[in-house]
């Protein structure tokens, strides 16, 4: 299936972000080393990641509180069915998650968690017992209608389900643990529901270590500063991770066999913002394409 890839002179952030300033209250120390200490990394209008002096971690801060957030993310899904393109390479994706997450387990019990309508659960083998918690109402009721899983997606957040300890054989968070409010609340909710032994799966997940986040920052086509209120490395990650038991025992970084990946124009686009920002014409830049490195798939064990 061939997709048409978008023409990444697009506008940086096409949302009014400044719509929503006056939820920015929310200040936080660095989730991974607690350090108080940072200094500005990235700034879009009135937004601003910081960076942790001590272990050089990424965060949007202040950030929105929980009530901005729920505001933003009403009918999420009909934001994502917009972009007919994004929603083709969407579905081509899943079906690389998919594959490179079954070579590790391909039955069970599994929870997706920020499932949207259930799309990357009904690419899963029909072997997994699928479940799926979502914020989106809209979201889950498309699931509800759509799939015969339906019936087990449930319009809460994770912390307030009600699953038995160790229900779970695999859980998925993918593209989801850099928009959580709260990633050690949540990572402590999976820790508990993933029976030993069990899967932890992230990906879809960017890479802020990589050379187009270090090249381009606020430019970086994965910096949207309310989707995105954490920037992950595979370092801070896994670092983050080993604190609940689930250590990391496989990674990738996937980008040329993706449908995002155009490597001539993806090369030449990153090579120019190279060479301007090195002349010191960073505001003639335009916004990253897909590169190596960008988004990272990563499983974890609980043990």
């Amino acid at each position: 299936m061939t997709v048409k890839h978008k023409d990444c002179n697009s506008e940086l952030i096409p949302e009014d972000l400044e719509a929503y300033t006056g939820y920015m209250d929310t200040y936080r120390d660095c989730i991974i080393c607690k350090s108080r200490e940072n200094r500005l990394w990235a700034k879009y209008g009135s937004y601003k990641a910081v960076k942790c002096n001590k272990c050089n971690f990424i965060w949007i801060n202040p950030s929105l509180n929980e009530a901005g957030l729920n505001r933003y993310y009403q009918d999420y899904i009909g934001m994502r069915f917009k972009d007919e393109i994004k929603t083709r390479q969407r579905k081509l994706q899943y079906q690389i998650d998919k594959d490179f997450l079954q070579v590790y387990i391909s039955s069970g019990k599994v929870l997706d968690v920020g499932c949207s309508g259930g799309f990357f659960l009904n690419v899963l083998s029909n072997n997994f017992d699928k479940y799926g918690v979502e914020l989106d109402a809209k979201a889950v009721e498309y699931a509800k209608k759509k799939y015969s899983f339906g019936k087990n997606i449930f319009n809460l957040n994770l912390q307030d389900t009600k699953f038995p300890k160790g229900f779970f054989d695999l859980i998925i968070m993918r593209g989801v643990i850099e928009h959580l409010f709260d990633p050690l609340v949540v990572l402590k909710k999976v820790q508990g529901l993933l029976r030993k032994g069990g899967l932890f799966f992230i990906c879809a997940t960017p890479n802020v270590d990589s050379f187009c986040a270090k090249l381009y920052r606020q430019k970086w086509n994965q910096f949207h500063p309310i989707r995105h209120l954490f920037y992950f490395s595979l370092s801070s990650l896994s670092r983050l991770c080993s604190q609940f038991n689930l250590n990391l025992i496989t990674k990738d970084f996937p980008y040329l066999e993706t449908p995002y990946a155009d490597i001539h124009r993806d090369h030449y686009e990153v090579l120019k913002a190279y060479e301007l920002k090195n002349d010191g014409h960073f505001d003639k830049i335009n916004r990253s394409p897909a590169f190596w490195g960008n988004m990272m798939s990563l499983v974890f064990k609980r043990d």
